[in-house]
């Protein structure tokens, strides 16, 4: 069984948001009406700990930027679906410091329990967008410790977690484990198998440049030709 969980960052206008880690939000629609028109089953990553079902698809976006949680939910609502947006605690209502001069407003507080009441999720991307691999496990456990409860504090009832950078190790694992997620995602280049470790759930990364054809590529056409190459 597999699950396909696409990876998508800001959802706006190039003018706007540039093509770094964007996406035009009529690409975004394209994508979102493909998997309504083939039937997939919308989930939220959260809805990931339960035992598959044929033609599942999880749109995650990380950071909760404002452009995102403006344009995404819209989207989504047109077909009745459902999405996983993750926020970074410390930094709702503020920027994405963790992208420098590139740096770019995040979705505040009531923003965020707005899309919640919506349907979708609202989930954990730790508190302050660290790489993971590169602290303790007492850093790694503070910061998602604090950033779940700081969710819980605002109304928020993060459902699962995303790994900042996609970066990660076995205590980084560990800790997730221990604040009590049963589903986490990572970043990575193939759809999700149902025997895949739930902490570890493989995500494609969405482009700006990826149409509709292009996605179809990457999901479908890339991987048979790898595994032709294999042979």
């Amino acid at each position: 069984m597999e699950a396909t969980i696409l990876c998508y960052h800001k959802v706006g206008s190039a003018s706007e948001e540039g093509r770094r880690l964007n996406i035009e939000p009529s690409r975004l629609r394209s994508h979102v009406r493909f998997f309504s028109r083939k039937k997939f089953d919308f989930l939220r990553v959260g809805d990931l700990s339960s035992p598959w079902k044929p033609g599942i698809v999880c749109f995650t976006f990380d950071d909760a930027y404002e452009s995102t949680m403006f344009h995404a939910p819209q989207i989504f609502d047109e077909v009745g679906g459902k999405a996983t947006f993750y926020a970074v605690s410390n930094r709702v209502g503020g920027t994405s410091a963790w992208d420098a001069n590139l740096a770019r407003p995040l979705a505040n507080w009531d923003v965020l329990r707005s899309v919640q009441s919506g349907g979708h999720e609202i989930g954990n991307h730790t508190a302050n967008h660290i790489h993971l691999d590169r602290a303790t496990a007492s850093v790694q456990l503070q910061e998602v410790r604090s950033a779940h409860e700081r969710l819980l504090s605002e109304g928020i009832q993060p459902l699962s977690f995303c790994y900042p950078y996609g970066s990660y190790n076995a205590s980084a694992v560990e800790q997730v484990g221990l604040v009590g997620y049963k589903t986490a995602v990572i970043l990575g280049k193939r759809i999700s198998q149902d025997i895949d470790k739930r902490l570890e759930l493989p995500r494609i990364v969405v482009a700006y440049s990826d149409t509709l054809p292009m996605l179809l590529y990457k999901l479908k056409v890339k991987p048979l030709l790898k595994r032709l190459k294999t042979r």
